[in-house]
């Protein structure tokens, strides 16, 4: 026989682990890696594939190794997989005898020693190879001598039962007495009846033709008429007198039940019971095919729940839980069974429908989407309300492929969102103007952050104890040299370097800038007493890397680290992540300081200053125009000053741009200003100068 591939699953969330563990066995000849990035992934890959040996990670999002590897386990077709099991952390005793209960079989250590996990792997790779060709020795030659197990039924050539073992007569629930003499027939029948009528008939004619024949599923009525799903493996003794036929068969209803959970599992989302991600994109792509076929008329809708973050901060995870599955089973209700729901990740739905009539009735259906979504759902003796934003797209006798379909629904979703969420849009055509325009943006900015270009400002923050600049915050800018018919606002461009992946690179580079700076200040007693501020987005702070990114620039620089303050508006913190508190408290271990951005305009800012190691807080400017002109605006800023000051924390009136808005923010305790009275940002070479401008009346403040 031909030596066959063994295939080995490497099973890690992490790209950069599965790529190192497939260059560590790179030297391994006649192998096939297949990499998966999850839990339900893996599973999936088991329900087509048999491998020698599974690489796998336990620490990971959704399922862990430990769940993984016991479903594996629990399977008749995987249970003998060796499974080794990975981890970078230093494993308790508990750890290790876990993963041998679960069906492990080896447990190793990150960082791992190479030769070992190639050696470890190569010998289960000849297990493998030795596990093939005994197979194909079963299947061919020694069937019935490896039937240990399985019932053992000889037949003559008219069906008549010569022969049978005792596991035959236990899965009958009979003797041999009783059975010997019957027909093949009154035991076992065809699972789908119209296929043929006479089974012993179908199988003898398919084992004296090919030799050997197997049927994957049939019914087996044993004596008491109980009903049994059983495999039959047919083989046709040429040599012997009236050809008999020899039968093997075993019974497979527990195997088929969890082979049908682990389909289950593979494509269906744990929450909600929802199709997942991949069973999505896979039913979309088939059904494109099928409209294409039939000239019929695909309709996509994205969805998602707006606000939904701010019900997980408030009420918890397991409210916000409740919450998607109960909006999962209202969207299910408004469906045809022809219909797919599906939960993309997160609050993140999508619904798919063929053949539908026109788009008035998909619109008719998101309309009543929104209606009803809306309505409260009681959770906990509790009415929680949320609302929806749903995105259209139609694919007319399947024109658009899938990309274009996924983006222009997408596009649709975020004019529903711009028009001011809780509505639905159809996508039509002028919508891409703006996507276009974004992508344009994009380009550009890709440019401007490879070439290093980016402009960075500095906006002063004025003490007025103190009557002096006491600090900057590093605000990034588009260039100059890159405006064009009118300068790109930072409002523009951040959310779109955050969509993109730009956002680390860019951060970077306003980093290193803000940092030299930082740095230049120090060489004299006129600016060492200056502190700078730099913002971290969202995207920034979630980043697994970011605290190494922060390393390698810090590296590059000498400064007092307590002169740095970063700034994190709320938005940087709504997952409330253990990744988020951990990179915070890194921060501030590592002598910087910390301020709360925006504070105000979140639902959550009281509670993040209980949670989170912050120094500053800044009022955001919404507050600070209102100043003069509204008493509760006054009573608002000077709780939370009242707040900063219960808290020990220092306050930051952002925004300040007249002098009545100054007179008002005096008596109120704060004595920090930041704004265009005293500052708008400017380039670095601008900063000397501005240090020197204190005097100036206010009238000509304007020109700075």
């Amino acid at each position: 026989m031909d030596l066959q591939l063994s295939k080995i699953l490497i099973v890690d969330d992490i790209l950069n682990n599965r790529i190192a563990v497939t260059k560590i066995l790179q030297p391994l000849e006649n192998i096939l890696v297949i990499e998966a990035a999850s839990g339900s992934e893996a599973l999936r890959q088991l329900l087509n594939n048999n491998f020698a040996v599974v690489l796998l990670d336990v620490n990971m999002p959704g399922m862990d190794g430990y769940e993984v590897a016991e479903l594996i386990s629990s399977t008749q077709a995987h249970k003998h997989t060796p499974i080794v099991m990975l981890t970078a952390h230093d494993p308790s005793t508990n750890d290790i005898l876990r993963a041998y209960e679960v069906g492990a079989i080896d447990y190793l250590t990150k960082p791992i020693e190479s030769t070992i996990l190639l050696n470890k792997v190569k010998q289960f790779v000849k297990i493998s190879q030795l596990q093939a060709k005994t197979d194909y020795l079963k299947s061919e030659r020694e069937l019935i001598l490896e039937a240990a197990g399985q019932g053992v039924i000889k037949f003559t050539s008219d069906g008549i039962i010569q022969f049978i073992n005792n596991k035959a007569c236990q899965m009958l629930a009979s003797n041999a007495k009783q059975i010997i003499g019957s027909h093949f027939n009154d035991w076992f029948k065809n699972v789908d009846i119209e296929a043929y009528d006479d089974l012993f008939f179908f199988l003898q004619s398919r084992a004296n033709k090919l030799g050997l024949y197997q049927i994957k599923v049939s019914k087996l009525i044993d004596y008491n008429h109980n009903s049994h799903l059983v495999e039959l493996t047919c083989t046709s003794s040429k040599n012997s007198p009236g050809r008999s036929i020899i039968v093997l068969f075993q019974d497979i209803s527990s195997r088929l039940e969890m082979e049908s959970r682990l389909t289950h599992l593979a494509n269906y989302d744990t929450l909600t019971q929802l199709a997942n991600r991949a069973c999505f994109h896979q039913n979309l792509t088939q059904a494109l095919k099928r409209s294409k076929r039939s000239q019929s008329t695909v309709v996509l809708l994205l969805l998602d729940l707006d606000r939904f973050k701010q019900v997980n901060d408030t009420l918890g995870h397991d409210v916000g839980d409740e919450l998607l599955q109960g909006v999962a089973k209202r969207l299910t209700l408004m469906l045809r069974e022809t219909d797919l729901a599906a939960r993309l990740g997160g609050d993140e739905f999508a619904i798919l429908i063929e053949k539908c009539q026109s788009s008035i009735d998909a619109e008719l259906l998101a309309k009543k989407m929104v209606a009803l979504i809306a309505e409260p759902f009681l959770i906990r003796d509790k009415e929680i309300c949320i609302e929806v934003s749903i995105g259209l797209a139609r694919s007319i006798d399947g024109k658009a492929d899938k990309s274009n379909l996924l983006k222009s629904a997408d596009i649709a979703l975020y004019e529903a969102k711009a028009a001011g969420r809780n509505c639905y849009r159809l996508f039509v055509p002028h919508m891409s103007v703006r996507a276009q325009k974004q992508a344009h943006i994009e380009t550009k900015l890709r440019k401007i952050i490879e070439k290093n270009l980016l402009d960075v400002y500095y906006q002063g923050q004025f003490c007025l104890v103190e009557k002096r600049f006491v600090g900057f915050e590093a605000l990034a800018r588009w260039p100059k040299s890159n405006f064009g018919k009118k300068p790109i606002s930072p409002a523009q461009f951040i959310p779109i370097a955050e969509q993109s992946h730009l956002i680390q690179e860019l951060g970077s580079q306003v980093l290193r800038q803000a940092f030299a700076v930082l740095q230049s200040w120090q060489l004299s007693a006129d600016t060492r007493h200056l502190t700078m501020a730099v913002n971290l987005s969202a995207k920034q702070l979630n980043s697994y890397d970011f605290l190494d990114r922060l390393e390698s620039v810090l590296d590059q620089f000498n400064f007092p680290f307590a002169k740095l303050t970063f700034e994190l508006t709320e938005t940087a913190l709504l997952n409330d992540s253990e990744h988020v508190h951990k990179c915070m408290n890194t921060l501030k271990s590592m002598g910087f300081s910390l301020a709360l951005d925006d504070f105000g305009t979140g639902y959550s800012s009281l509670n993040y200053l209980q949670k989170l190691p912050f120094d500053i807080i800044k009022i955001d400017r919404c507050f600070i125009q209102r100043l003069g002109f509204c008493h509760k605006t006054s009573a608002l800023v000077k709780a939370i000053i009242s707040i900063a000051d219960a808290f020990s924390m220092s306050v930051v009136a952002e925004g300040i741009e007249n002098q009545i808005q100054l007179d008002c923010i005096i008596p109120l305790g704060c004595n920090k200003i930041q704004g265009y009275y005293f500052s708008k940002p400017i380039p670095k070479e601008q900063i000397s100068a501005l240090l020197g401008l204190i005097n100036i009346p206010s009238e000509n403040r304007d020109s700075l």
